[in-house]
């Protein structure tokens, strides 16, 4: 058989394959069964602090989710974008450095609170994002520069409680595709890297876990789903049910994640 005929082989067991199950990822959503409640002491308590996050796109999502909550509550939450110290109560969000370049969100972070966005902070967060980590980034690196950071603006800033927030995760390939991928010797999307977020999200949970210092982004992503294998180790991935695109939120996902932000914000742990 020449070169040729067997690409075009290869090529038509492909198309079948893609035309069997292309949809990869809807047939095994599974939806969040947990539904938090927010009190209405919960949301007055939110309102009356000052808040400072540190994000990019999925925070925004994450916001996206806090406004619609508190509008279907008929709540009065100030969201505002902003980097000056005039801002007043309720959530104040900015977005932190580059995509890709982590060591630029914890300069950016630390810059604009020393900058006097910080002084009058009763809680302040900031979240990496998944585009920060690839198939060989070095995750315990990442992690002790990110508690570099927190500690360093706690001990600026005794008065405000810093909270770590792990990072967000990334659907993976499955189905046919996955399994073609597996037989020629590649990795299919998504499980390296979501292995590399898990190695980081794993030293905030053991660093900051039992302090109650931490909101587990990805574990409210990965609810519902099944943990896939990667390398004879377990690895967290986005539900597929909370996505559109596999990586940012979609509406049940914003306000999955949104709520519990809601009630960890309302009563943070003291430092």
């Amino acid at each position: 058989m020449t070169t040729t005929a067997m690409c075009r082989g290869w090529l038509i067991a492909i198309m079948i394959l893609v035309l069997l199950g292309c949809d990869e990822a809807n047939h095994e959503d599974k939806m969040m069964a947990t539904k938090v409640q927010i009190s209405a002491a919960e949301w007055q308590t939110l309102a009356k602090k000052q808040v400072i996050f540190g994000h990019q796109s999925v925070g925004q999502n994450i916001l996206d989710g806090v406004k619609s909550l508190a509008a279907k509550a008929n709540i009065d939450l100030p969201i505002t974008e902003s980097r000056t110290p005039a801002a007043g109560d309720g959530i104040v969000h900015f977005s932190v450095g580059r995509n890709k370049f982590p060591d630029s969100k914890f300069k950016d972070f630390t810059e604009t609170l020393e900058n006097g966005l910080g002084n009058n902070a009763d809680v302040a967060l900031m979240k990496l994002c998944y585009v920060d980590f690839k198939a060989d980034t070095d995750a315990k690196l990442l992690a002790d520069q990110y508690s570099a950071m927190i500690e360093y603006l706690s001990r600026q800033f005794p008065h405000t409680i810093f909270v770590t927030v792990t990072t967000p995760l990334t659907t993976v390939q499955t189905g046919p595709i996955a399994w073609f991928k597996r037989s020629l010797g590649l990795v299919p999307d998504g499980y390296a890297e979501n292995a590399r977020r898990k190695e980081f999200n794993d030293l905030l949970r053991a660093r900051y876990g039992q302090q109650g210092r931490l909101f587990d982004l990805a574990k409210i992503e990965s609810e519902g789903y099944s943990v896939p294998d990667y390398q004879g180790r377990l690895i967290e991935v986005l539900n597929p049910a909370l996505t559109t695109d596999g990586g940012h939120l979609n509406t049940e996902g914003e306000k999955q994640v949104a709520a519990r932000l809601v009630k960890l914000l309302a009563a943070p742990p003291s430092q």
